[in-house]
């Protein structure tokens, strides 16, 4: 069953049938990496859980990911996906099992990480006088020069 969308297109998926196939996406890849692990690719790296992953097994674009995660009643399956993923490449990251430049531009581009640097901007805007500017040198000279009679 298909969910209209006014102005285009139907939907796909209905809510249900959605949530199906994204747990039915991350069981198939589990399988995948049990094949892989028995042997029968020998050398061949574990599959990892994506969010390209999911948009391939469900045969839609990454911008119908989107048009679905804009829409509440798809909210739930989504936000639950978009976990999954993220928590596998995070601790990827944290056991070694992912690349960390790979690991940390999927984080930033797919789930809004950021690197954060801290600035504190506090600062007043006094507004000194021309006298107010020569008592602060003077004071300034002062402990300078008594700082250099010690050596």
């Amino acid at each position: 069953m298909t969910v209209p969308i006014l102005g285009g297109a139907p939907m796909k998926y209905t809510p249900e049938a959605l949530e199906t196939k994204i747990v039915e996406y991350f069981k198939w890849v589990d399988e995948e990496n049990k094949t892989r692990k028995l042997g029968r690719f020998t050398g061949e790296k574990i599959k990892p859980y994506t969010l390209t992953g999911i948009c391939v097994y469900l045969d839609i674009s990454r911008e119908t990911w989107n048009v679905y995660s804009k829409r509440s009643e798809f909210e739930a399956a989504i936000k639950r996906a978009k976990t999954i993923v993220e928590n596998y490449v995070e601790e990827g990251l944290l056991n070694g099992a992912i690349n960390p430049i790979g690991g940390i531009f999927n984080l930033k581009n797919n789930f809004g990480w950021v690197d954060k640097i801290e600035v504190n901007t506090n600062t007043t805007n006094e507004q000194l006088t021309p006298d107010d500017i020569q008592n602060r040198i003077n004071v300034l000279k002062r402990k300078g020069d008594s700082e250099g009679e010690g050596e």
